[in-house]
């Protein structure tokens, strides 16, 4: 049987998964306007002009793959926001989606300076 704070670990990691891969877009057209953002079959966009272009190039990404990695970095974050001596609640909530806010600005950031690590592609 599943005791009371392991499902709310299990509910919080949930949220915290989904939460990453739904800020993804949005996460990587703000990584564009702030920067650059790697589009596939169109090259790196920036700017305002740019930001739909990421978005709609992230899901791209999203699909081949990385649904699953910041899905689960996102759930490891959302299971982590309950401690063992803090109450799940309405802001436990709020940090695991925060966190996997951050865990999408993580990635999109990660694609952006990919090409620094890896070489021009």
């Amino acid at each position: 049987m599943v005791d009371d704070s392991t499902a709310q670990r299990m509910k919080h990691a949930l949220v915290g998964g989904l939460a990453a891969i739904v800020l993804a877009p949005a996460a990587a057209a703000v990584t564009a306007t702030v920067y650059r953002f790697p589009v596939p079959m169109v090259g790196y966009t920036s700017g305002f002009g740019g930001a739909l272009t990421a978005a709609v190039g992230s899901v791209f990404y999203l699909v081949l793959g990385g649904a699953l990695v910041l899905g689960a970095l996102g759930a490891v974050g959302g299971y982590v926001a309950v401690g063992p001596k803090r109450p799940a609640g309405a802001g436990t909530y709020a940090l695991a989606v925060l966190i996997g806010l951050g865990v999408a600005v993580a990635g999109a950031v990660a694609l952006a300076l990919l090409e620094y690590v890896i070489g021009p592609w």
